[in-house]
């Protein structure tokens, strides 16, 4: 599924890029003096069928993971550009929206409005461009016109949780994601934030059950993965997480989310040495607010060497 979105008709009304021309008034006559007027703009524009099978972005680009075909926020900044070619309109206005040209992709969204005015996926797709400046009213205006094109579209009813949990909303993004997971049963976003948010909570045996789905899904899927073996760490089983981050690789270890786990995982099965390498692997540039969680685990490995 494609980050899609929705959007009111007034907001996005074309405008002339021409030079500006002095119009006749209504005592004029004369028809050469309506020559500026193309036939042209009375065309009927056909509109672009929906179908969500086509909902989703394949090639290289889903290599990286199995949720990277479902959302380009998965997506690091090279592929975003292969991505940016595709032939699907679309697809290269939400690109440039999440590699931060906003002008442009609007742009291009306007300038097909006439063709996809039905199509949910065009509005979910407008919503995230807004999400991504941080425009959440804006955002959430078009998600909800997505959703009322198709009611039982999942991408929508997914992003709506996300900006639910945003705003702290948790019961009401959870609420959004379960029903986004019913509706696209294929959709594995709505079931992955699922997971996350019980984890934050730690209601690790419902998190251990959708990250178990999700690997069961696709074995080598990264984020996954992590996911079971910090339900696994969190309800006291270190080895079998210790299992299971070894299917990674040290590329994925220099990251906070995994790195620091593997190395605590390491710590709680007595192998020290190994937890000190993969803790000393993290990119610390990176921590953000992983900061705290990795110097409690520092300065846990570091008494223990003592």
């Amino acid at each position: 599924m494609k980050i899609l979105l929705l959007l009111p008709l007034l907001i996005v009304v074309s405008c002339s890029t021409g030079s500006k021309k002095e119009v006749a008034g209504p005592s004029s006559g004369s028809i050469e003096e309506f020559s500026w007027v193309e036939n042209t703009d009375f065309n009927e524009v056909p509109e672009v069928a929906f179908n969500s099978r086509d909902d989703s972005f394949q090639g290289d680009v889903a290599e990286i993971d199995s949720l990277s075909t479902e959302s380009l926020a998965r997506i690091p900044e090279p592929k975003l550009e292969k991505v940016d070619q595709s032939a699907d309109i679309l697809v290269q206005g939400i690109t440039h929206c999440y590699r931060r040209n906003f002008e442009e992709g609007k742009k291009i969204f306007q300038d097909n409005l006439r063709k996809y005015k039905s199509h949910p996926g065009y509005w979910n797709m407008l919503g995230t461009c807004y999400y991504l400046q941080g425009k959440m009213r804006s955002a959430l205006l078009y998600y909800n016109k997505s959703r009322g094109l198709k009611k039982d579209y999942a991408p929508p009813v997914n992003n709506l949780g996300v900006i639910y949990q945003y705003n702290g909303l948790e019961q009401k993004a959870l609420s959004a994601y379960k029903r986004a997971s019913e509706v696209g049963s294929f959709s594995m976003t709505p079931m992955f934030n699922m997971g996350q948010l019980y984890l934050k909570y730690h209601l690790t045996s419902d998190a251990k059950n959708i990250f178990s789905r999700l690997v069961k899904k696709n074995a080598t899927d990264v984020d996954a993965l992590n996911g079971l073996a910090t339900s696994y760490l969190m309800e006291g089983n270190a080895e079998a997480a210790v299992s299971l981050f070894s299917r990674l690789t040290s590329v994925h270890y220099s990251k906070p989310q995994i790195g620091i786990n593997f190395s605590l995982a390491l710590a709680d099965v007595g192998r020290r040495k190994d937890a000190q390498t993969i803790l000393s692997s993290i990119n610390t540039a990176q921590l953000g607010e992983y900061a705290p969680y990795y110097s409690k685990v520092l300065t846990k490995l570091s008494g223990a060497s003592k």
